[in-house]
């Protein structure tokens, strides 16, 4: 555990993306990083945007905005440019998606921690029909 670890209130599972082909065609899935029950404590700041640094939403007619914000954890190495957060448990619930390449804070010697910036993605469906399996 890192030295701000204290502050971490939601705990998340990464999720890289994983492209094949099967006969000819594309498959494309969303699959855990690590064991299935991998998960990551972190902090989720909605409300957080680094001037300089973070990319502003584009706003956009006749749709909710985008939450966007700073996710803080530990250094690891599971975390990169085009993975997804799912949120399990804490504050904060929904799917994000890192865009940039994670930014991390240096210390004196090591990595701090890693600071990036995520944004609300469009979430899955299920059982978007009642009484149907």
């Amino acid at each position: 555990m890192g030295i701000i670890s204290h502050l971490y209130a939601s705990t998340v599972r990464v999720e890289h993306l994983n492209k094949s082909m099967s006969d000819g065609l594309p498959t494309i899935t969303w699959t855990p990083y690590g064991d299935s029950r991998d998960t990551l404590k972190c902090r989720l700041d909605l409300t957080f945007i680094r001037p300089g640094k973070d990319q502003l939403p584009a706003i956009e007619a006749g749709r909710a905005p985008d939450r966007v914000g700073v996710m803080f954890c530990d250094v690891t190495a599971g975390i990169r440019a085009g993975d997804r957060i799912v949120c399990i448990a804490g504050p904060i619930s929904g799917t994000f998606e890192i865009r940039a390449v994670p930014d991390v804070a240096q210390a004196f010697s090591t990595g701090h921690h890693i600071e990036v910036q995520v944004i609300e993605t469009t979430q899955q469906l299920d059982n978007i029909f009642p009484g149907t399996e």
